[in-house]
């Protein structure tokens, strides 16, 4: 018969080939022989560890402890025991007890900052992942760990330099390439990210989580092909993998297919009803086609599932601005709900206003936006910005995004300081403002998307106003003004804001149009001898049963009219069908109507001017679709309601002289709308001169409402 320390020997080559089985049964045979030999009770322990058996094995490494209690070895194993069962608590102390008995024993410190991790104790993970590190050279499972820590924790710079570290020790490291990858994405880095990713992909071509972020990267980028591909192959990778099939409804939803991205969305919730990105996300893509009760219930169910999401509360807050009869007592309601659950956390830690009296130097005033580039906001509030300068105001830009165009050189030129803050966290972005120490903090998104208001409810700056980029209250208790003007905010209407209303002399944004050149004027093409054409530039979701009805009566009063219907939404085949139907339920021939879906700005403000007719669509009016059609010299008809969202069509048309476009309800609606299509000459007179009027008035006067602004921003600053 073998000795007891050649079976020994023999077990543990069977051990460390893999072959469990044999190498229990020699550890049996040994502890048979010798019962009370601990090594063969711990690697039988071992054995049963890797064989799925924790508690078993944690009653055979307790055994060899209680013959030596001073091998380093069985605590480590028994903390892994501990851990594999869920008892956290005691999985630590056994490493730590290793690691008292052997302080340089790296893979205790390796497990023990496992075991705080699923504790949630990252901090102290942190720590023991560092010392494991330490105590290693190429340890990058453990540099690795760090990186995910640290990416946990917020510290996303630290991580990344943690993931770098790990790849120096092996550039094989499949994961630490896909994590990094994801990290770089999350630091709205795509391109750098796109690169580690591929390098994971080039290691593991089935790797799915890299295959989903490089979607995204891609899409990020640009690359709407590549995107789909990575994104489907991700799929195909792991079709039971819900993230997968979430970045596949992404890419599709981002490519305006809304049809194709819900039924992405429907396959994850069908792996996992209890996703609750896949139920927001599909809100989101039911929101863009104008289901707004699907939209609502969506957003409610992923509320339900997980209510501290703060981006779903404020998608809720802004499609009650799209309800029918949608009061200002309901839209601060909605808001201020918000603030009660994300907002009010913070209240304790506010940057306090500074002393009244005088002060030297110019008024440092922070924007924050997403929108520095051609969007809606940006364009609404650029001229302004540009001239603020020259009152005096030291501008800070911080820039909620990763693309740039044209509009966004003009801003950062604007710019004592331009800081990218796309990859920051609330917390990060608030810190960075704080450091920067401004006297105004000027939002431009609001609750919109690229909205940051979880960054303006910690009040990292003692006066925050919001301006031009959402149209309604944002209802935080952190913001102290509205910009706003009297069109939007009549007089008697202040206490249905959160903010003190400040009213701008004419509008509240100063329009920055093409260039003339680009887009000469053309005469109504009613004009040409065919038949009056009618348009509407809106999102669907701005659409309902009343402004069908509306449009139904219009066409129904003028013979042969033509209705064109043109937003990005229907260039998704689904969505365009599904409009086709509720047109025709509505009374709408679809034969009388023309869609068209996304193109160029360019070309959609030559789609402006290829009707005679605007009709605003209410109780959500148009802004920029108004702003644009008007200066193709088309009439815009509206019907404004007390909501500050109903009323940017009515403010423009006043600001530009522009009568007859305003009615006072349905009925009064349809009259304008067909009277505007009876009077020929007026609309060609309109077409002559709305154009000049609006360059040569205020509301394309930037220079003019900048100085108007500054003087309230610096009456809240610096108050006596």
């Amino acid at each position: 018969m073998a000795t007891i320390q050649e079976a020994m020997a023999a077990a543990v080559a069977h051990h460390q080939a893999g072959r469990l089985g044999e190498a229990a049964a020699l550890y049996h045979a040994v502890l048979d022989a010798l019962p009370g030999h601990a090594d063969a009770a711990h690697l039988l322990g071992v054995v049963h560890l890797q064989s799925g058996q924790p508690e078993r094995a944690v009653t055979l490494i307790r055994g060899a402890i209680q013959h030596n209690h001073r091998v380093a070895d069985y605590h480590d194993n028994l903390g892994s025991a501990l851990k594999a069962l869920g008892r956290l608590e005691e999985a630590v102390a056994a490493h730590r007890q290793a690691v008292r008995l052997r302080p340089e024993f790296a893979q205790a410190l390796y497990n023990l900052g496992n075991a705080l991790e699923a504790q949630g104790r990252l901090e102290e993970a942190a720590t023991a992942f560092r010392q494991a590190a330490a105590r290693r050279p190429g340890y990058a499972r453990a540099r690795f760990n760090l990186g995910n820590v640290l990416a946990a924790l917020g510290r996303r710079g630290d991580a990344d330099d943690a993931y770098r570290a790990a790849l120096a020790d092996d550039p094989t490291f499949v994961e630490a390439h896909a994590n990094r990858g994801a990290l770089l994405l999350a630091l709205e880095r795509p391109r750098e990210a796109a690169a580690d990713l591929a390098r994971a992909l080039a290691l593991r071509p089935d790797h799915a989580p890299a295959l989903s972020n490089l979607a995204a990267a891609r899409l990020a980028l640009g690359d709407r092909d590549g995107a789909e591909l990575a994104a489907r192959n991700a799929v195909a990778a792991r079709p039971d993998l819900a993230d997968c099939l979430l970045r596949l409804g992404e890419v599709r939803q981002r490519a305006d297919r809304l049809g194709a991205a819900a039924d992405a969305y429907r396959t994850a919730l069908a792996w996992n009803p209890g996703l609750a990105e896949a139920q927001a996300n599909l809100a989101l893509v039911r929101q863009g086609q104008g289901l707004l009760d699907a939209a609502e219930a969506g957003n409610r169910r992923a509320l339900a599932l997980d209510p501290g999401l703060a981006d779903v509360r404020s998608n809720l807050a802004y499609l009650l601005l799209f309800r029918p009869g949608v009061t200002v007592a309901a839209v601060l309601e909605a808001h201020r709900d918000w603030d009660r659950v994300h907002g009010a956390p913070h209240r304790g830690r506010w940057v306090k206003p500074g002393k009244a009296g005088a002060r030297k130097g110019p008024l440092t005033v922070a924007i924050l936006s997403g929108d520095f580039r051609r969007h809606p906001a940006g364009l609404f509030a650029l001229r302004t910005v540009e001239a603020l300068p020259g009152q005096d105001i030291r501008l800070l830009l911080y820039a909620n995004q990763s693309e740039s165009d044209d509009v966004t050189g003009r801003f950062r030129k604007a710019a004592a300081q331009w800081t990218p803050v796309a990859g920051l966290t609330d917390a990060e972005l608030a810190a960075r403002i704080r450091h920067d120490r401004p006297d105004v903090l000027i939002d431009l998104s609001g609750h919109n998307a690229r909205g940051r208001p979880g960054v303006f409810a910690r009040k990292p700056a003692p006066v925050q106003v919001a301006w031009s980029g959402y149209m309604a209250t944002t209802g935080l208790a952190a913001m102290d003004a509205l910009v706003a003007d009297r069109h939007h905010v009549p007089e008697g209407m202040e206490a249905f804001y959160a903010e003190r209303v400040l009213r701008m002399p004419d509008a509240f944004i100063a329009y920055d149009p093409p260039d003339v050149e680009e887009l000469p004027l053309t005469p109504p093409p009613c004009l040409s001898g065919g038949p009056v054409t009618f348009g509407s530039f809106n999102i669907l979701t701005k659409l309902n049963d009343g402004v069908l009805a509306a449009w139904a009566a219009i066409l129904g009063r003028v013979p042969e009219s033509r209705l064109l219907m043109k937003t990005k939404a229907l260039s998704c085949p689904d969505t365009a069908a599904l409009w086709r139907g509720r047109l025709a339920a509505a009374g709408i021939d679809p034969g009388r109507v023309t869609m068209v879906g996304a193109t160029g700005s360019l070309d959609h403000m030559r789609w402006c001017a290829s009707v005679d007719v605007a009709l605003d669509p209410f109780p959500f009016s148009g802004s920029t679709t108004t702003l644009e059609t008007l200066w193709m010299g088309v009439p815009v008809v509206t019907l404004p309601g007390e909501t500050f969202s109903s009323r940017h069509s009515l403010a423009f048309l006043t600001v530009a002289g522009v009568e007859g476009c305003i009615a006072a309800d349905p009925a009064d609606y349809v009259e304008r709308a067909v009277a505007w299509a009876a009077d020929r000459q007026g609309l060609a007179d309109l077409r002559r001169t709305l154009r000049t009027r609006m360059a040569a008035g205020p509301l394309c006067d930037g220079g003019k409402l900048a100085a108007a602004l500054a003087g309230e921003l610096r009456a809240l600053a610096l108050p006596h």
